[in-house]
């Protein structure tokens, strides 16, 4: 007994350095619109973007669909989900004020899909947006070291 507890808790440990290392190093994926990214049971896809020019900022309309691939579990979006990174490293999260009109509702159910719409206000000077995903780890993410989290959907070509 004693000895496969110690085998079980060394496994873990050792699944939890490869996870710390493994989810931060590495590099960045490219992932083109339409193209899906998987974390655990659940896929992200980029299935529009539109971007809108103002003369101090350029506003991504991004939609992304959820593909909930689960049994059994609900899969619960959440806004702070999706963010928008530019090629200086600054980040940026959706405006409170976007309007999810596809779909209200941030729970998908088993074998469920929804439309999720975020708007980025970027500012002038932001160059190569590319929208990125962190939810955490969940315990498919052990597998393939979070590889959800180095994927990169480019929202421009300028």
């Amino acid at each position: 007994m004693y000895k496969t507890l110690t085998a079980a808790i060394a496994l873990i440990v050792i699944a939890m350095l490869a996870l710390r290392f493994g989810a931060h190093a590495g590099t960045t994926k490219i992932v083109p619109v339409g193209q899906a990214v998987r974390q655990d049971d659940f896929l992200y896809t980029v299935t529009h973007v539109v971007a809108k020019r103002t003369p101090s900022s350029t506003v991504y309309a991004v939609t992304i669909r959820v593909d909930n691939q689960a049994l059994r579990v609900d899969y619960h979006w959440s806004d702070e989900i999706a963010f928008v990174e530019d090629a200086a490293g600054r980040k940026f999260q959706a405006r409170a004020d976007s309007a999810d009109e596809v779909s209200a509702d941030p729970i998908v159910p088993p074998g469920g899909s929804a439309d999720f719409t975020l708007d980025f206000e970027l500012p002038k000077d932001a160059r190569a947006p590319m929208l990125r995903y962190w939810n955490g780890i969940l315990m498919g993410d052990i597998f393939d070291g979070a590889a959800y989290a180095h994927a990169a959907i480019p929202l421009d070509s300028r």
